[in-house]
């Protein structure tokens, strides 16, 4: 007989040898995963940073006195969602040897509570070599959102069709504000088909957000793809925080934000920049690159596995339709 429990500190242990144990399958897949993370006390440090966020609570799943899976989850406030509630990479767990369906009655009892507190947002990253535990929210109305992939400099290849007519410059110092006026190209694509993602003030303020955020901060490093001496595409890059994520590689740089004009896509602008880019990172030292993607996004969703990219992590969502707070039929 399983029951769940409300999380306590006495559980984080056994909860960290199931992270552990997860993560070291997790690598037999995608080797360039932390390795650091396969051993139960660095899982456990891993565990104590998600429970330290604000507003963040757990369920425990337990068979007798043994932990079987856990639910670690943080309410927020996002900036386009609303009240949301987040579970990250490390904090949806469930022994191996348990049926994946234990996921799903996991879901069932947290998620109660969610929209009983009025958050009808539920988020999840689920890693990518976990197929079971995607099925089972898929089957409970979550979808796809975003991939989370990571490219080896050290096997990258020049991609062919590059456009001879565009020129490399990376900016330097007050150069990178020339960002700020091609940050709604992105917006501007997604809202086509058929991602077709609303482009509200709130988006465009946290883009532009995103790139006050960057500038001036060490390692980061930025590049324009010019014609006739007019930006037409840009790549921002800034080194990767490994101390604390199991999913980034060491010596590692995190692709921010990459785009082309939309009026010149299809001409091999996106090749080009992503060649010498990428080139020039690999000679700075950097051994991998990661981004991520809309899922919906069709021409980032062919384009960025095609150089290369492999996805180890996919953000899964669901909204909840919030007249169930008052039309539950009683």
């Amino acid at each position: 007989m399983i029951h769940f429990v409300q999380f306590e500190e006495q559980y984080i242990p056994k909860m960290a040898s199931l992270l552990a144990a997860r993560h070291a399958d997790e690598r037999q897949r995608f080797p360039f995963l932390q390795e650091r993370f396969e051993d139960i006390e660095q899982a456990e440090d891993r565990l104590r940073e998600e429970l330290e966020k604000p507003y963040t609570g757990g369920l425990v799943t337990l068979r007798d006195e043994d932990v079987i899976g856990y639910l670690l989850y943080e309410y927020r406030q996002d900036v386009t969602r609303g009240r949301t509630v987040y579970v990250g990479y490390p904090s949806f767990v469930i022994h191996e040897d348990e049926h994946p369906r234990l996921a799903r009655l996991m879901y069932t009892e947290a998620g109660a509570e969610w929209v009983r507190n009025g958050y009808f947002e539920h988020v999840m990253d689920i890693p990518v070599g976990n197929d079971e535990l995607i099925l089972e929210m898929l089957e409970q109305s979550f979808h796809f959102e975003q991939r989370f992939a990571a490219l080896s400099l050290e096997h990258y290849r020049a991609q062919p069709g590059e456009n001879s007519l565009v020129k490399m410059k990376e900016l330097v110092g007050d150069e990178q504000r020339i960002l700020h006026k091609m940050a709604p190209w992105n917006s501007l694509h997604q809202a086509k088909a058929p991602a077709w993602k609303p482009i509200t003030q709130e988006a465009l303020d946290a883009e532009r957000d995103v790139f006050a955020a960057y500038e001036g901060k060490e390692g980061t490093r930025s590049w324009v793809a010019e014609q006739d001496e007019v930006p037409v595409a840009f790549h921002l890059f800034t080194p990767a925080d490994a101390r604390h994520a199991m999913t980034t590689p060491d010596e590692s740089a995190v692709l921010v934000q990459a785009t082309t004009n939309i009026e010149m896509r299809g001409q091999g602008i996106g090749k080009s920049i992503a060649n010498h880019s990428f080139t020039q990172m690999k000679n700075a030292g950097y051994k991998y690159v990661m981004t991520d993607w809309l899922t919906a996004n069709h021409l980032a969703s062919y384009f960025w596995p095609k150089l290369g990219f492999r996805s180890y992590m996919i953000r899964m969502a669901r909204t909840v339709d919030a007249r169930i707070s008052w039309a539950d039929g009683q």
